[in-house]
């Protein structure tokens, strides 16, 4: 399978020397999970590994003494570190996509800027205030079916990066949460955002990369 990717983003033009429009790749077949992975799933996980990050600060911060909430056990687990994503990956056989394979997931080889096609639908997107239940946007899906790609979480990439200073990675998809109208212009920009988008995060370390906005979903070849 061959897709343009864009590689959006400043940094990784300059990293790359792919230029702005970027470049055509290969990329192998695998298969990809249709929703991000769930409190429930993650749960099943820590039951059977007794998994424990060695940092535990805002680990699962929106879980209670170690438990799902009620009426969150459907919705995307948040509070994950790329470390945290990665070792429920290897539990379960699988691997985290690197950025090529999820940007032909979300978007196909068509160019089209939002999974469902070429302009945002409010509608096909989470209105904001937190997570939902994974499936819960009909019309949001991709070319391949996929749920929950853009305005929902952001994803967790198996993608590191390094500038020769700074080790990092990017997050795909924008999240439910949106900024108030006067946010400051040196925010980064949430709420759903377009195929093409990124933000980056520097990696420093595991209690600093758990966020309430952040999940993932896994691939396997």
């Amino acid at each position: 399978m061959k897709i343009k990717h864009p590689w959006h983003g400043a940094t990784c033009y300059d990293h790359y020397g792919w230029g702005e429009q970027g470049r055509t790749i290969d990329v192998q077949g695998f298969a990809i999970d249709r929703y991000p992975v769930t409190n429930e799933q993650f749960a099943n996980f820590l039951e059977t590994t007794r998994y424990q990050p060695p940092e535990k600060h805002n680990f699962l911060r929106h879980w209670h003494d170690g438990q799902i909430p009620e009426g969150l056990e459907q919705h995307p687990v948040v509070y994950v570190s790329l470390a945290d994503a990665r070792a429920y990956a290897a539990w379960a056989g699988k691997r985290l996509p690197p950025e090529a394979e999820w940007q032909y997931a979300a978007q196909g080889t068509d160019g089209r800027a939002w999974p469902w096609g070429d302009a945002l639908d409010s509608d096909r997107v989470n209105p904001g205030g937190g997570t939902t239940p994974v499936g819960s946007h009909p019309g949001d899906a991709s070319p391949f079916g996929l749920h929950d790609l853009c305005g929902h979480i952001w994803h967790w990439i198996d993608d590191t990066y390094t500038d020769r200073v700074h080790t990092f990675t990017v997050l795909k998809g924008g999240s439910f949460y949106r900024l108030p109208a006067d946010a400051s212009k040196w925010c980064i920009h949430t709420g759903p955002l377009e195929l093409t988008s990124h933000i980056k995060v520097p990696l420093l370390s595991a209690s600093m990369d758990w966020f309430s906005t952040v999940g993932f979903r896994c691939v396997i070849d």
